[in-house]
């Protein structure tokens, strides 16, 4: 491995141990409050009824219909991309097979490879047109 992964992975756990301690003070912060407010109840009073869906079939993420599969699908590509990054992926826009051969990728990759198509088919008439018998004159029959 070379250093740069190895300062990668480093990072990456780094950054992992700190989103988990964040969480988990978050919800020891959460059960000490609910225990505070538990306490808070008088005795033997009533407790509120909670509201929810009712009767039937709900599917996840009610309210938002097909973006209700689209947000998580989107999640997903967001937590790949940030993988990639975190560990040295790139664009991959330089090198590898392209649509110009090996070497010859990248988002500007087609519009050099038409120039040169064109500049050698600009090249090819020019040389036909020198040919034996083309005067300077255009005499032909239409």
């Amino acid at each position: 491995m070379s250093g740069r992964t190895i300062l990668n992975l480093a990072l990456g756990a780094v950054v992992a141990a700190v989103l988990v301690g964040v969480g988990v003070g978050v919800y020891n912060a959460g059960i000490s409050q609910g225990i505070i407010e538990a306490g808070r109840v008088p005795e033997g009073a009533a407790v509120p009824g909670t509201y929810g869906y009712g009767w039937g079939y709900h599917p996840g993420f009610v309210g938002f219909g097909f973006l209700g599969l689209l947000f998580p699908i989107l999640f997903i590509v967001l937590l790949v991309g940030l993988a990639r990054a975190a560990f040295g992926g790139g664009r991959r826009w330089n090198g590898g097979w392209g649509p110009g051969g090996p070497g010859r990728s990248g988002p500007d990759s087609w519009y050099e490879e038409r120039e040169r198509r064109i500049a050698e088919l600009h090249q090819r008439l020019h040389d036909e047109g020198a040919g034996p018998g083309s005067g300077g004159s255009r005499t032909g029959n239409a």
